[in-house]
């Protein structure tokens, strides 16, 4: 029984470093390049082109300030930067080297934007589909 028991537990210790930790995203969609300063940037729209419903998209700030982002449908609300005491939307770091991917609403859909400082500053957004 105990040697049993053994062989169990090492069977799922085996499966479970086996076990893929990732998601394979693939580009969806053309990137689009937003310019942003310290005020809010119009709704531009991110499109995707395939037929597959799209949830993610990639975002890259290649400027020298931070830049807060918002998400919406056409009628998507003014990018908030957070301040003490007062939340704002989701904050994109300055000088990025690498993109970071968020959830977003179904695609086509629309980002604003705001600089912490004048900048400017190139946010890079890309629609990704996940392949997995």
């Amino acid at each position: 029984m105990q040697l049993r028991l053994f062989a169990l537990k090492a069977h799922c210790l085996q499966r479970r470093s086996k076990m893929a930790n990732t998601t394979v995203l693939r580009v969806v969609g053309k990137t689009t390049a937003v310019s942003v300063t310290a005020s809010s940037t119009t709704a531009t729209l991110v499109e995707d082109q395939t037929n597959d419903q799209v949830n993610f998209a990639s975002f890259l700030n290649t400027g020298a300030v931070a830049v807060a982002v918002k998400m919406g449908d056409a009628n998507v609300g003014a990018a908030v930067l957070p301040v003490a005491g007062t939340p704002g939307d989701f904050l994109l770091p300055a000088a990025m080297t690498f993109p970071i991917v968020l959830a977003c609403p179904t695609v086509p859909f629309y980002v604003r934007m705001i600089g912490a400082a004048a900048g400017p500053s190139l946010v890079y957004v890309t629609p990704v589909g996940d392949q997995s």
